[in-house]
């Protein structure tokens, strides 16, 4: 391997964590962030891991989650950060780039080297490599199915096999859509080698190991390694409740071209015009430049994935990564095509200076997308940026502020009683509220309500300041997310103490 592939490439690569390491608590926790949070609690503190087939997705995030609550030194759940979460992701999301050096040989050098670069610089694949949701995660465990699974093509060694297969293994062990990036990699091989009749005894072993290892892996995580034998029930019952999801019955239901909307022209009121173009274009100039069997599978790959997850109706923006990553490529592709047809020395540098201008907007996209402007607004929470949805406010840190500040002043601490009622999902309270250990959560206001700390959506209008009896008053009102207000109430008494002890009303 040249030296001048391996510098560039480790340039690459560097360039791919600065623009996904810094500042990860930015952004408040979104609600799945949220969610997952408390759900790798039961496995740090108890050492007990469930799989829910109706809820949560698959057992690598917590799992993987683990060593870096070790390595954290934080002392117990409740000192957590939501940067150590994002580490996980900010893992993955390079080791996809890195992994990419593996098709140097079959991809090209070059081509390889653009498709490095386009996955480190994307602002969509910065963004959701910093969050603590799955979808990283499937992306890469996809690339590494797909990547060793094709080098055992080529050279039938049985230890890529057994990447292969690891590989598989760890994307159905991840979220139950790997189903779709599996369909569309059989589909892609059909197209190419239809003409094969009968797979040599090699190819059938070969076959045979990925499938052995990859139920092996699958089946130890879904167990919680062997401690849970309903775990591989509930890995096959949980595809009844995300197909139903999936045909639409849901909120997050989205027209056909919503996250090709988001990726090459997203323009929300008042903000600004963000796009991918760059990528996009060069994916179509590869898609049709496609000459090698290699090129030909990921382009027939890209294209069926893009076509699922466009047809179906249940979409949130983080999904399209899968097929997204199968787009850089052909962009890699496409990139070399593109200046390898330039014939004159001024062609080249004109096509050279207008990839540089690509690559710097999409460099700038990422640093607005996760970072914020120079004035000091936070678009990676704003909905004016594509790739936030339903993201929880920047409100809910004073919100936190004041309930924080109420539990120092409270005789009982973080024992005191605090209840949560909203018809919404409340979501990612539970984990802002994790010293708490006196937390009630309602859909309605209960019977008996009262507590000295309510936080309550303004859906309910609950008005508890305005009885008679005027225990209660509103000490705020607080964004939590999209079209979601919470309306804070504490007791008279609590909140004299409150403000006796210099906090800011």
């Amino acid at each position: 391997m040249n030296r001048w592939f391996a510098a560039v490439f480790l340039a690459v690569t560097v360039l791919g964590v600065a623009l996904r390491a810094p500042e990860l608590t930015f952004r408040p926790l979104h609600n799945d962030e949220g969610v997952n949070a408390m759900k790798f609690r039961g496995l740090y503190v108890n050492n007990i891991y469930r799989y829910d087939p109706n809820e949560f997705h698959g057992p690598t995030l917590p799992y993987f989650t683990l060593p870096f609550a070790w390595l954290g030194g934080a002392r117990d759940f409740n000192d957590e950060t939501p940067a150590m979460f994002r580490a996980v992701p900010v893992a993955f999301g390079v080791g996809l780039i890195i992994l990419l050096w593996a098709l140097a040989d079959d991809l090209g050098r070059k081509q390889t080297l653009w498709a490095a670069l386009f996955t480190a610089i994307s602002p969509a694949m910065t963004y959701y490599s910093r969050d603590y949701i799955h979808e990283t995660l499937l992306t890469f465990f996809t690339a590494l199915a797909f990547i060793t699974g094709w080098r055992y093509f080529q050279t039938r060694r049985v230890a890529w096999a057994v990447a292969s297969g690891l590989g598989l293994g760890l994307m159905a062990a991840t979220k139950e859509t790997f189903v779709f990036a599996l369909a569309a990699m059989g589909f892609a091989l059909l197209c190419e080698y239809r003409k094969v009749c009968l797979p040599s005894g090699k190819m059938i072993r070969g076959a045979a190991v990925i499938v052995l290892v990859a139920w092996v892996v699958a089946a130890l995580f879904f167990t919680s390694f062997l401690t849970n034998r309903e775990g591989i029930v509930d890995a096959v019952r949980a595809y009844l409740p995300w197909l139903h999801r999936a045909g639409g019955e849901t909120l997050h239901k989205h027209p056909w071209y919503f996250y090709l909307q988001r990726l090459f022209f997203f323009h929300e009121g008042a903000g600004r015009l963000w796009s991918e173009s760059v990528i996009g274009i060069l994916a179509l100039i590869g898609f049709f430049a496609a000459q090698t069997p290699l090129v030909r599978v990921i382009r027939y790959y890209t294209l069926v994935l893009t076509v699922i997850y466009c047809a179906l109706p249940y979409k949130t923006p983080w999904c399209l990564l899968g097929f997204y990553q199968g787009m850089i490529l052909l962009a890699g592709i496409g990139a070399v095509a593109v200046l390898e047809a330039c014939r004159q020395p001024w062609s080249k540098r004109l096509v050279m200076g207008l990839l540089a201008a690509g690559c710097g907007q999409l460099i700038f996209q990422s640093c607005l997308a996760n970072f914020g402007t120079p004035d000091g607004t936070l678009l990676c929470a704003d909905p004016r940026n594509p790739y936030v949805y339903a993201q929880t406010s920047p409100d809910i840190a004073r919100l936190m502020d004041t309930v924080e500040g109420l539990a120092r002043v409270s005789p009982q601490k973080y024992d005191t009683v605090v209840e949560v009622m909203a018809p919404e999902s409340y979501w990612p309270l539970p984990w802002y509220l994790r010293r708490f250990p006196k937390v009630g959560y309602w859909d309605k206001i209960p019977s008996q309500p009262l507590a000295p700390i309510m936080i309550v959506s303004s859906a309910l209008d609950a008005k508890f300041d305005e009885r008679p009896d005027k225990t209660h008053l509103m000490a705020g009102y607080f964004k939590l997310r999209p079209d979601v207000f919470m309306e804070l109430y504490v007791s008279v008494d609590l909140w004299t103490r409150y403000v006796q002890s210099g906090a800011p009303p």
